[in-house]
């Protein structure tokens, strides 16, 4: 901030440089060495040398003066820029303090230009400006070698041109000068003066004639205020004034002489001209002074006397506001009148005009056709923003049946305020953030009403609504009234619905749709290109002008009292805003209204219900055939709307299987969700437990059983290993590429039940048979609670995908599903397909693909104990219990069970020796060696001899105990736990699962 007093320092000149002297001992000294040199050595050249002393003397001295020239120049370039820097500095504080001057009075004419932003009610100062002209600036310029040097410089520091010439109007003010032009400086006194000090505590008195204007204050011309500005005026015939009237505070007095004034005027003026003034008399500014005056005239006057009106009445500082009811019932007021419409059938009046308060003038209506077609509410908490909103849409309601105006209520603060409303039969639909998912849902529907209402204008060929209803007086098509609560609240929660309203406001009024936009703060929430297209404006009380203007055009509304809830100005024309006191509407009221359209016909909404928690087969063809939901792939592709009365075929008979029905309500519609695996290739589906996984395979085996073989494999490490090597090997065998489903359960299970060797060996089939199955007529469907580590990469193989329930929104929008449609609270078979919601088919009784897994219960696996009742049949057991095993062999009637550890090595190595033609006791028919791994591993040399023609049986060992002894890397199949499971390698190789029990006799 600039401080006048704070002085500046002139630039001090710089001191003159001393004369130059001839060098004449510099001349001199070299004549006299060269004489005394030529002297001692005789020689004439010597002489020369004497003739460069007085060279190098003059050539110095003209190096000294080119030197001071140089610095002359030098200093005198710094002096000139130091002023230049002192000038700039000089005119920034000017600058400031002009600035400063203007803002602690404001001139008349600025006042007039923006009067609005130049209202101050808040002080009782009485300082005006007369005009501008020259007044002291109180800077000071230090330095400067003596006191009228720079005298230019200092005499325009000292001086503030163009500044507001102050006068105190408590002290009195005296016009001198031509009636016409004391008034035009009087009118900006006057103007200046109420603005600064509050209707209510200064009245007003002016002259009759010439001061009709006046009354067009909102000051008490009455003496009920202590505090009095009077303006008074000389008469024509050149009597004086005399004093000012008693009981005045404030006086502004004009005459032709000074003669004529009143006494004690503390500043007296002369009027010259248009454009010159000069000061008589006053404390602060000396006699003489000339100064520009600030001249307005009535018309201009009137524009200011007006705002100020407009202002003092919404704030309640005029009597007048007083008529205004604290509150009202609608009820009470006498333009309701919910029976006081055409029947129904009849033409309708083409508004929607209703009363919903009263003003100063008598009940006031708003018409959100007629001075729409939308419409912007501001308001702070506690303003009474959603009274108003039920009290409007209550008053339309009675004014208008529900065959010519619906209701889309959108609360954002919970819904509680609008929930009575829901009751009225107008009412399609309450949103609130509550349940954002359904809030979504309904907010996607807006923009598929809008072509809705296209298509119907278009079919009929009408212009807008109202040719509709001329050729049309049943109304088939309503109008569509869009009631916000909390506008901001929901664009915070839909930041892209902003465009979807923008969209609205421009096309709604041909359309029907209408919108009622209410929020705190308006600066900033309503953009201008929605703003520009709400003509009907409503202010509550605000906490700032920023957002009165933004809604008004005029700061009025923050002037509103915190204690008058339901007090509102109304902007509906260019004639000002109107003050309104808004009236309460009771549940009662609300109810009665209901009542008396209770037999009207129920309106269409402009959005379907949520999807049922549960779709059966037969409900979904019902819906198809009610023309609820659409089936394009039934019309080979062409979409059925709603309402079409085209014949609907069986939905049964389309391709690709049924899969549930999907949510569109971008097209306020259903649709049959189906899914043709040879078509759209391979699917994953994703969801966490009882979410409905297995029920949408169930239904996309049933759905592909008339096209080809099905397979559904549960949880089951065996069953799955199995299918993939099987399927790997029909690709690999060139085998007719006939149509195959694969279908696995849980994979994400199954694949971490398998161990760390087979699970990169199943999922590489996997992967090759996603990448390969297509040319084989192979589709595969996978099930899986959560995508980890290496199971990662089946997406990108995958081309559909289905996102059931999952837990959190990341796992959610890591399946690929969108983060909009994320719902912890889906019922099973609730998910997301396409970008859509989808409800699967519930499962049905019959009809459903028997499991593999489930199959190899009923078909056993060979069982090796069993192998020993065959003759001469000799098993090499290797166990990780020995003793267990060979309890289970010896239930096996005549079986020898021969324990490796139990024999002596005699024995054992002649066996090795005898080899094929073994004839131990123990080996004739049916006999078994049972050993550890250890064991076998020091009796090497028998399994050497016995390997070629008995089967090694390996129960309960791991791959490295398989691989220990059999010597192979390749992997055999997977084993289930707990299910007595063995690994059977034949003399010829192949690997085969088996079990191992107890035998029964």
């Amino acid at each position: 901030m600039i401080r006048a007093d704070v002085p500046l320092t002139l630039p001090t000149r710089p001191a003159a440089l001393p004369p130059l002297g001839f060098p004449l001992i510099a001349s001199v000294a070299p004549l006299a060495a060269a004489g005394a040199i030529w002297l001692i050595t005789g020689s004439a050249f010597v002489l020369i040398f004497a003739v460069l002393g007085p060279v190098i003397a003059v050539a110095g001295m003209l190096d000294a003066r080119r030197t001071g020239r140089r610095a002359r120049r030098t200093n005198a370039l710094d002096q000139e820029q130091a002023l230049a820097t002192l000038r700039a500095e000089v005119a920034l504080r000017h600058e400031e303090l002009l600035r400063a001057h203007w803002r602690r009075t404001p001139s008349a004419n600025s006042i007039v230009a923006a009067p609005h932003a130049a209202i101050r009610w808040t002080g009782s100062g009485a300082d005006v400006s007369l005009g501008s002209g020259a007044v002291p600036s109180g800077l000071r310029l230090d330095g400067g070698a003596a006191p009228d040097e720079h005298r230019d410089v200092r005499d325009w520091a000292a001086a503030l041109t163009e500044a507001p010439i102050d006068a105190d109007a408590g002290g009195g003010i005296g016009i001198v000068g031509p009636l016409s032009l004391g008034q035009a400086l009087a009118r900006g006194l006057l103007v200046q003066l109420a603005c600064s000090l509050a209707p209510d505590q200064v009245g007003l008195t002016v002259p009759d004639r010439g001061w009709e204007w006046a009354v067009a204050l909102p000051h008490d011309t009455g003496q009920s205020c202590a505090r009095r500005l009077v303006i008074c005026q000389a008469p024509s015939g050149g009597a004086p004034l005399g004093g000012a009237p008693p009981g005045s505070g404030l006086v502004v007095a004009l005459a032709g002489t000074l003669a004529e004034l009143p006494w004690g005027c503390a500043t007296i003026v002369r009027v010259q001209g248009p454009g010159r003034a000069e000061v008589l008399r006053s404390s602060v500014h000396a006699w003489g002074s000339g100064f520009r005056p600030e001249l307005i005239t009535v018309e201009q006057a009137i524009v200011v006397a007006r705002v100020l009106s407009a202002r003092a009445a919404a704030a309640g500082l005029v009597q007048n506001a007083r008529r205004v009811p604290a509150s009202v019932a609608l009820g009470e007021l006498s333009g309701f009148q919910p029976g006081n419409r055409a029947p129904h059938g009849q033409p309708q009046s083409p508004n929607l005009r209703c009363v919903i308060g009263v003003g100063e003038a008598g009940e006031v209506s708003l018409d959100l056709v007629g001075a729409g077609p939308h419409a912007v509410v501001g308001g702070t908490t506690g303003s009474g923003k959603s009274e108003l909103l039920v009290t409007w849409v209550a008053a339309m309601a009675a004014a208008a049946g529900p065959d010519e105006v619906t209701f889309l209520l959108v609360d954002f603060k919970g819904g509680a305020a609008f929930a009575p409303l829901c009751a009225l039969p107008h009412c399609v639909g309450l949103i609130t953030d509550l349940d954002v998912h359904q809030a979504a849902r309904a907010l996607d529907s807006l923009a598929a009403e809008l072509r809705y209402r296209e298509r119907v204008l278009g079919r009929a060929g009408a212009r807008d609504i109202v040719d509709l209803r001329r050729q049309d007086a049943g109304g088939a098509l309503p109008r569509l009234v869009i009631v916000v609560d909390e506008f901001a609240t929901m664009l915070t929660a839909f930041p892209d619905l902003h465009a979807l309203f923008v969209d609205i406001a421009a096309r709604g009024r041909s359309l029907g749709v209408h919108l009622i936009l209410c929020t705190q703060r308006p600066t900033g929430v309503v953009r201008d290109a929605l703003l520009a297209n709400c003509t009907l404006r409503v202010s509550l009380r605000v906490n700032n002008r920023a957002d009165s203007v933004a809604v008004l055009g005029t700061d009025a509304a923050a002037a509103l009292g915190a204690d008058q809830a339901g007090r509102c100005l109304i902007a509906a024309d260019s004639s000002g805003p109107v003050l309104c006191q808004v009236a309460t509407t009771s549940p009662r009221e609300i109810r009665s209204l209901a009542a008396a359209d209770a037999d009207a016909p129920n309106p269409r909404r402009p959005w379907l219900d949520l999807l049922p928690q549960t779709v059966s087969r037969e409900d979904l063809l019902a819906l198809v055939a009610g023309g609820t939901a659409a089936d394009e792939s039934a019309f080979g592709g062409a979409a059925v709307a709603a309402g079409h009365d085209r014949a609907v075929p069986d939905a049964r008979a389309a391709p690709g299987g049924l899969l549930g029905l999907l949510d569109e309500p971008e097209l306020q519609r259903y649709r049959v969700a189906r899914y043709e695996p040879i078509a759209e290739g391979s699917l994953l589906v994703i969801g966490g437990p009882r979410s409905g996984k297995s029920t949408a395979l169930a239904s996309v085996a049933a759905g592909f059983a008339p096209v080809g073989d099905a397979v559904l494999l549960g949880a089951d490490v065996e069953a799955v290993w199995d299918c993939l090597v099987k399927a790997r090997q029909c690709l690999d065998a060139g085998e007719s590429p006939a149509a195959r489903l694969l279908l696995l359960d849980d994979f994400d299970s199954v694949h971490a039940r398998w161990d760390q060797e087979h699970r990169p060996a199943a999922l590489e089939l996997l992967v090759g048979l996603l990448r390969d199955g297509a040319e084989g007529g192979l589709r595969i469907v996978i099930a899986a609670q959560r995508l980890t580590g290496s199971l990662q990469s089946l997406p990108a193989l995958c081309q559909r995908r289905l996102v059931l329930r999952l837990p959190d929104v990341a796992e959610h929008v890591a399946a690929g599903g969108v983060a909009a449609l994320f719902d912890d609270r889906l019922p099973p078979g609730g998910g997301s397909w396409q970008d859509h919601r989808i409800q699967l088919l519930a499962p049905e009784q019959s009809g459903a693909i028997p499991d593999v897994a489930a199959q190899r219960d009923i078909e056993p696996l060979t069982d090796a104990a069993a192998l020993l009742g065959r003759p001469g049949q000799t098993l090499l057991v290797v166990s990780d219990s020995p003793s267990c095993s060979a309890a289970v062999l010896g239930t096996v009637p005549g079986a020898r069970v021969v324990d490796l550890a139990a024999v002596s090595h005699g024995e054992l190595a002649e066996a090795a020796r005898a080899g094929a033609s073994l004839r131990l006791s123990e080996s004739q028919s049916g006999t078994a060696f049972v050993g550890d791994v250890d064991a076998w591993q020091a009796q090497w040399s028998l399994l050497g001899a016995l390997r070629p023609h008995a089967d090694l049986v390996f129960d309960g060992c791991s791959l490295a105990d398989y691989r220990a002894i059999s010597r192979r890397r390749d992997l055999p199949p997977p084993l289930a736990p707990n299910r007595g499971r063995v690994w059977v390698l034949r003399p010829d190789g192949a690997v085969h699962r088996a079990t191992l029990r107890a035998q029964v006799v």
